[in-house]
């Protein structure tokens, strides 16, 4: 039961916007569930199923979203503050609620344009940074270096062996980044190069050192540069999404344990990977904080070491494997995601006629009484013997149709009297009904209706 009392905001269900956080909502539980599942190596196929959180709500947009924006509503309980927008065209929107009461709502405003700018706002602020963060890499590698004579013996050997291994058409170009900047990442989606700090040659042994290279190695066979930059960009498009921040999050981390995995396959040493991996973020928390934040991909945000090194761990004593598995699971799941994905999004945009309503307020507590056509004014509103209202009159539309509830029995004449007063107070009138219907997924202050239309 709701109050007459709480305002509501009603969103249209099936615009793009509302489509694409709703399939997300669905496709990155399913994703989630599936990689858990499966739980196996998958390289590029595995890379593919969790970045369908990211890809797949924006198809499911253009396939069947009606409308870009969705248009977002604020409804009011009738009262006397309509009076304050003369000659305006004024929505009563009835809300049936489960118990047979009627409660008038009047539409007060409605809110796209400022959506819009904050979307895009936010998007363009992401995509402008990303941009910007090419040009840095870029950057870098302009001032990175060559490995020298005593270091390419080893290293560029190690690299060469690894990439024939995994069975590159060309071995990654290694380049050694300036002073200052520690860790390793690759990069180049379709000429492939390896940065590494001097750091990391200089402290780590040669069993760490090549399991590092081994994880970037992985990264390039796995086409991991590509996918990521590509599942970035989509984030950025959708950056007002947060589930898109989640999902490319989940993106990140799975594609560095899958890395971990094919290192500790090629190295034959899982131990030799967890070990170079914390080796690694001790020599990077001996910078300083501003050049710390620099160390990319194999250090990064998305490597979760704890858990990097728990799957090691978990490879070094028998509790997992780390050769690669068919890509057959993958490719089902996939398909699964896909189709559920797809169906989220054709039957949110199939609800062309309703909407959504959030309610703030109590949601159980009765409205404080029914309105009576046995009232005095109102008698007098029907008969037509009240005197045109003005603005500055005590006597407010509020005092005849508004603030309560109506029995379902009194509607026709409260249509009478609230069409009458409206009339009389400079107001151009619309009547639909609505009926509020609970999804269950919201309770308490703060409750999600369904709104459905219904004729009056």
């Amino acid at each position: 039961m709701i109050s007459a009392a709480p305002p509501v905001l009603a969103i249209e269900g099936d615009s793009a916007w509302i489509v694409i956080i709703a399939v997300s909502l669905v496709t990155l539980p399913a994703v989630l569930l599936s990689r858990r599942l499966i739980d196996r190596p998958g390289g590029l196929a595995s890379g593919f199923l969790i970045s369908l959180p990211l890809s797949l709500p924006l198809v499911a947009a253009v396939w069947s979203a009606s409308s870009v924006l969705p248009v977002v509503a604020v409804l009011r309980p009738v009262d006397e503050s309509v009076l304050q927008r003369p000659g305006a065209l004024i929505h009563v929107l009835w809300a049936q609620m489960a118990d047979g009461r009627l409660v008038p709502y009047t539409l007060w405003d409605t809110a796209g344009a400022w959506m819009l700018w904050i979307g895009l706002s936010v998007s363009t602020f992401m995509l402008v940074r990303r941009a910007l963060g090419t040009f840095l890499v870029y950057r870098l590698i302009a001032r990175c270096r060559p490995l020298d004579v005593a270091t390419e013996a080893h290293v560029g050997a190690a690299v060469d062996h690894l990439a024939g291994e995994v069975g590159l058409a060309r071995s990654p170009k290694v380049l050694v980044m300036p002073d200052g900047i520690s860790g390793a990442f690759a990069v180049g989606a379709r000429r492939a190069r390896i940065l590494i700090s001097n750091d990391l040659i200089q402290n780590l042994d040669e069993a760490e050192l090549r399991a590092i290279l081994a994880h970037e190695i992985a990264h390039i066979d796995a086409h991991d540069i590509g996918l990521t930059f590509a599942a970035g960009a989509l984030r950025d498009l959708v950056a007002w999404n947060p589930i898109a921040h989640l999902a490319f999050r989940r993106l990140m981390v799975d594609r560095e344990i899958e890395a971990d995995r094919r290192a500790a396959e090629m190295t034959g040493d899982p131990l030799a990977v967890a070990s170079g991996l914390i080796r690694a973020c001790e020599l990077r928390h001996l910078l300083p904080g501003h050049r710390r934040r620099l160390a990319l991909s194999f250090l990064g945000n998305g490597g979760r070491v704890k858990r990097r090194v728990g799957a090691l761990l978990a490879l070094a004593d028998g509790r997992s494997y780390a050769h690669t598995s068919s890509h057959v699971p993958y490719v089902a799941a996939a398909f699964l995601v896909v189709a559920l994905g797809l169906h989220t999004g054709a039957r949110i945009a199939a609800q062309d006629q309703g909407a959504f309503a959030i309610v703030w307020g109590s949601t159980d507590q009765p409205t404080e009484g029914f309105w009576s056509p046995k009232e005095r004014r109102v008698r007098q509103a029907e008969e037509g013997r009240v005197k045109p209202m003005k603005k500055t009159e005590a006597f407010h539309f509020a005092q005849i149709v508004g603030g309560e509830a109506v029995r379902e029995k009194h509607i026709s004449q409260w249509l009478r009297a609230a069409k009458r007063v409206s009339r009389r107070a400079g107001l151009t009138h619309e009547f639909h009904q609505w009926e509020f219907q609970p999804t269950g997924v919201l309770t308490g202050p703060i409750s999600l209706y369904r709104l459905m239309p219904d004729a009056i």
